[in-house]
């Protein structure tokens, strides 16, 4: 009867000792796990499995991407205060959806990190809450098998001769879209912009929630031009030498700068890996990354362009000065309803962050 209790003691002992040393364990991979908050691209680009791995093997840790499917969506996650403190970086917001200091206060500026490294023209939040990681302009991207002149203008662009031959991004779910209708609104003013889409309406063919999307289109010969990157081409081209088919316009009034950013969450309790992180995703090595899964530049100034990269011309007339941060919070909401009084609403989840404060 003595040697079955020891044997039950023993017992309890062995699963008490389990317990604890699995207990050990997981604050162990707490402690080294980084939640991070993306939009679909992030992963879909192949920029995901570029960057994440050399960095968890680097720093022996774990990052946890939790995915949007969209800008808005993302914008909406990181200003929700259900989700403070439950996610560390956020990566792909950009700087038409940053538009208020409700957004950008869930950010702090990265411990330590050489902003001598960043293409100055791409910071857009002065404090580097919010820290760039790519851009590109915005301008007509065309399919040069069906378009041979193609317009120089946007007064050239509303031309009944390219009857449904346009496609688009949503600027409701969309940051490239929302930079469109700002790019708008810059050249054309708060009224003019409504003349120009109401114009442009009937040369529209579809209006699509994602660039990638958007992308797909034009390369299936469904229409002649899309409004997107100026270095998609160079992009296409880095990817198979032989795609040459399309070309780009910019658009004799001006571009307008889109940038994406990557931000460290106000309430992260590992600031310190996040830094880390910060500084290893703006690496030239990283950021070689941004050319080849992104297809725009990088933020990183010294990082070396491929060759179809070096060769697209410096935009010097950007107009984003043209449009106030103020006039963009107090006016937003408008810019969409009249968006979707247009053109109707497609995602719902993406009406998300329309200016809240």
């Amino acid at each position: 009867m003595k040697v079955w209790k020891l044997l039950l003691l023993l017992f309890l002992a062995l699963i008490c000792s389990c317990g604890k040393e699995n207990k050990k364990q997981e604050n162990t991979s707490g402690k080294h796990k980084l939640v991070v908050y993306a939009t679909d691209e992030f992963r879909k680009s192949g920029l995901e499995h570029s960057i994440v791995p050399d960095f968890q093997k680097k720093h022996n840790c774990q990052l946890e991407v939790i995915l949007f499917r969209n800008t808005a969506e993302l914008s909406k996650a990181v200003k929700n205060r259900d989700n403070y403190g439950k996610y560390d970086l956020a990566i792909g917001i950009d700087n038409s959806f940053a538009f208020s200091e409700t957004l950008a206060v869930n950010f702090v500026p990265p411990e330590s990190f050489d902003t001598d490294l960043l293409i100055k023209e791409t910071v857009f939040d002065p404090s580097l809450r919010l820290i760039p990681y790519a851009y590109s302009n915005l301008s007509l991207v065309y399919n040069t098998s069906l378009v041979k002149n193609p317009p120089q203008s946007f007064g050239e662009l509303q031309d009944a001769k390219y009857l449904s031959q346009i496609a688009i991004c949503d600027p409701q779910t969309s940051g490239l879209g929302r930079a469109m209708l700002f790019w708008s609104v810059a050249l054309f003013g708060t009224e003019g912009y409504e003349h120009l889409w109401k114009s442009l309406r009937k040369n529209i063919y579809k209006t699509y929630p994602n660039y990638n999307e958007t992308l797909k289109t034009l390369n299936r010969g469904e229409c002649s031009f899309i409004i997107g990157y100026n270095t998609t081409p160079a992009f296409l081209q880095e990817l198979d030498p032989l795609n040459n088919k399309f070309e780009v316009s910019m658009l004799k009034e001006g571009s307008y700068q889109y940038i994406e950013a990557i931000g460290i969450h106000r309430g992260t309790k590992k600031s310190s890996l996040c830094n880390k992180f910060v500084n290893h995703f703006l690496s030239s090595e990283a950021q070689k990354m941004v050319i080849y899964k992104l297809g725009m530049f990088p933020a990183n100034r010294k990082t070396l362009l491929p060759m179809h990269f070096s060769t697209i011309p410096f935009i010097t007339y950007c107009v984003n000065d043209r449009l106030p941060q103020s006039i963009i919070k107090e006016q937003i909401n408008t810019w969409l309803d009249f968006w979707e009084r247009l053109f109707g609403y497609q995602v719902a989840e993406g009406r998300g962050l329309r200016a809240e404060g």
